[in-house]
Formats: structure tokens, sequence, C-alpha cells
């Protein structure tokens, strides 16, 4: 493992409030309106949802010829070792800040949990990814890309 990153704790508690006072105003009107079954499913549906965002984890592994980015439970790339073409920390933009699998557009995809992250380029596209040390992370990736 090179690197591992997690939403922090100050967004994890604006969301879960967020969600919370969401899932409390729909109880609190379904039950004057008689859909409180079906309002309860909505409400248990939005919890597990925000349970699997607020579990979100950015992964980068090394094998001996491949480079796996996660962000797990949502999605997973393969990339060759040999497709690396460079590995640097990304400057600091608003484009860190969000969560989950992104298109940024001009062929560039982010794997973010918002904080630090470094850039990942392939011939074929670029990437955006979280980690919480991007200098290390990035002559971690560039020293197994060299081997």
């Amino acid at each position: 493992m090179i690197s591992e990153a997690r939403i922090s704790r100050g967004p994890q508690k604006v969301i879960a409030s967020v969600v919370g006072l969401l899932c409390f105003f729909i109880i609190a009107t379904a039950i004057p309106s008689g859909v409180l079954l079906m309002s309860a499913a909505l409400v248990a549906v939005i919890g597990l949802l925000t349970i699997s965002v607020l579990r979100i984890r950015v992964t980068i592994e090394a094998s001996e010829q491949n480079l796996a980015v996660r962000c797990r439970p949502f999605y997973s790339k393969t990339i060759p070792l040999e497709d690396i073409v460079d590995a640097s920390p990304a400057p600091s933009s608003s484009m860190i800040e969000g969560f989950g699998v992104r298109y940024l557009g001009q062929r560039t995809w982010g794997l973010l949990v918002g904080g630090p992250a470094i850039v990942l380029e392939t011939p074929s596209r670029t990437w955006l990814i979280s980690t919480p040390d991007p200098e290390s992370t990035a002559a971690s990736i560039l020293a197994h890309a060299r081997q």
C-alpha cells in the first residue's frame, strides 16, 4: 500500500448533519400525510447511501507490474507501471475538494476525498488522486515505475 486517504472528520460531520436533518424532515412531513412506510424506506435508502459516501477511501497500491488506484467502494482502475509518465504533488485548488470519482474535463479523472492530492499522468489520461502525503506518494509511485 502506497497511500490511503479518507474523508476527514469535519466534512463527515457536515454531511451527516445535513442528511440527518433531511431524513427528519422527510419523516416529519410523512406522518400527517399518511405515507410513513414509503418515507421510511426512502430514509433507509438515503441512510445507506450516506454511509457508503462517508466510508469512501482512496487507495494507491503497487504490484510488480501495475498500480491499482481505487475509490472504494465505488471504483477501481489498474494502470500498468510502464504507462506512468509522471507523478507529482497537485497544486492546491478547489478541484481537490470533493468526494468520489469525478470527471474533471480534458481527459482528467479525480479519485477524491478532499485535501491534498497528486497528479498522475499516463499517455491516455491524467489522474488527480487524494493522498495525505503528496510528496512521498509521488516519489514512491515514480520509484515503482522506474524499476
